[in-house]
């Protein structure tokens, strides 16, 4: 997992090489007054969601990983609280494979927040129970295929 600001997305790029599309779709839209729907990257595979994203406790969140893609995640609107766990700590769940994702029992270990003008970047070792907020919130979550960048072998 990392966590930081939006002004320091590009200094991640010689570790994820695909955050190129995803700072150029930035440089050529403004994210925060998209509509909500998917975009596609200029990047086999790429793609962005813009959705809001309703109220949630952290009791409501769910623990969830992914194995074919790491997620860029980007609270627009507000502040999001995120839950965080590492894979290896959690008991197996059934992965779908259609929607690239695995629902975990357990609760989040620990939560951090992303502040608005922040990222938060998931790796499929890290699972994480996003959309933690008090009110509604409109974020972008790009999806970036996991054969780039550092993957839990």
């Amino acid at each position: 997992m990392i966590i930081d600001e939006l002004a320091h997305l590009k200094d991640y790029i010689p570790l994820f090489p695909s955050l190129r599309s995803v700072c150029e779709f930035m440089d050529e839209y403004d994210i925060r007054t998209r509509p909500e729907g998917r975009a596609e990257l200029n990047l086999e595979g790429g793609f962005v969601n813009i959705q809001t994203v309703p109220a949630k406790t952290a009791d409501e969140a769910r623990l969830e990983t992914h194995r074919k893609m790491i997620d860029v995640q980007i609270p627009l609107s507000g502040d999001e609280t995120i839950g965080y766990s590492p894979l290896g700590e959690l008991s197996d769940a059934d992965y779908d494979d259609a929607a690239d994702i695995s629902f975990y029992k357990e609760r989040a270990h620990s939560y951090v927040v992303v502040k608005r003008g922040m990222f938060a970047i998931f790796q499929p070792q890290d699972a994480h129970a996003p959309g933690v907020t008090p009110v509604v919130l409109k974020k972008a979550v790009f999806k970036i295929p996991v054969t780039d960048g550092l993957q839990n072998e």
